[in-house]
């Protein structure tokens, strides 16, 4: 008997980061199929549009 793959080690994580990311990054971190690199690039992602912002929104 297969155990059911987990919805986060599927395709649909890139989905739900663009459509809701808070559920697209929790999908991220808890993924086993996501390298560590593409994780890391992920977050250093949102950490850069989130300084961004308020870089942008503060002037």
């Amino acid at each position: 008997m297969e155990a059911k793959q987990k919805w986060y080690n599927n395709y649909i994580v890139g989905y739900l980061l663009i459509l809701f990311p808070p559920l697209g990054l929790y999908g991220v971190y808890k993924s086993d199929i996501i390298s560590q690199k593409w994780k890391n690039v992920t977050y250093a992602a949102l950490a850069f549009a989130i300084i961004g912002g308020i870089l942008l929104y503060s002037v």
